[in-house]
This record gives structure tokens, C-alpha cells and sequence, in this order.
């Protein structure tokens, strides 16, 4: 099952970078349970941090998607299964500022936790030693 994760994982990033070009926040959201709980950065302005359920995944990518010109990226750096219905990932977002167009960069590491096929939380770390000890995990 971990590496049916890992590909699940994947596939909602997937999602996610395309919504700029489809607008179709359903098949992102088709990866999440109906009661997950979606962590948010701690202290990115205009953005609350923590949402819950479908409902409040997609009012964070609205949230998200109001603060950047034509959308946002995500790069995926780093994704590793941690054997136990969780998975690693390391990721690069990118977007322009609304209203000026300057570039802007976010670099975090998150755990997402799964059930039955379906994302049921993430949470997201400023940092990848902050990240690995959530984890319970070592350089």
C-alpha cells in the first residue's frame, strides 16, 4: 500500500499545478477523505492554518490562488514513504505576487497521512529538521 501512497501523492500535486489550466478543483479533491484536515503554513499572510474537509481544502487553494497571478506551481524535490500511511515530501512552490508580479518561493516539507486510498492530513513544516522530528525520524 505505501507505494500506491507515494502515487497517490503525486497524482494530487498533479491535480493541484493543474487547476490554473482546467479549473477543476474535483479531481483534486478526489484525493482527499471527506473529513481531512489540511495544515496550512504558519504565518503566510491572507492564509489561515488549518482547514478541514473537502470545503475547507478549497477555500485554501482559493485563498491561495487570490494572492498569486495565473496560479501557483509545485515542484516535488523530495517524496518518500515512511511505511506507516504516511508520506515524506519535500516541495517547491512558486507563484507572482497579484497586483506587482514579483516572484515569490515557498520551501516545505510535509507529512500527508492516508486511509482507504485518500489523503486524511497534511502537515506542512517551515523546516525539514522540524518535518523529520514530527516524523519521528533522523538525518
Amino acid at each position: 500500500m505505501s507505494q500506491e501512497n507515494v502515487a497517490l501523492a503525486r497524482k494530487a500535486i498533479d491535480a493541484l499545478n493543474a487547476l490554473d489550466r482546467r479549473g477543476d478543483f474535483d479531481a483534486l479533491l478526489a484525493f482527499l477523505s471527506p473529513d481531512v484536515v489540511w495544515e496550512a503554513l504558519e504565518g503566510v499572510p491572507g492564509i489561515g492554518e488549518l482547514y478541514r474537509g473537502r470545503a475547507g481544502v478549497r477555500e485554501w487553494i482559493e485563498l491561495m490562488w487570490e494572492n498569486a497571478e495565473e496560479g501557483v506551481h509545485i515542484e516535488i524535490e523530495q517524496i518518500t514513504d515512511l511505511g506507516d500511511d504516511r508520506v515524506f515530501i519535500a516541495v517547491v512552490l512558486t507563484a507572482r505576487r497579484r497586483g506587482s508580479g514579483v516572484p515569490f518561493e515557498y520551501r516545505t516539507w510535509q507529512i500527508v497521512g492516508f486511509a482507504d486510498g485518500l489523503i486524511t492530513r497534511r502537515q506542512v513544516f517551515w523546516t525539514r529538521a522540524e518535518a523529520l522530528k514530527t516524523a519521528g525520524l533522523r538525518e
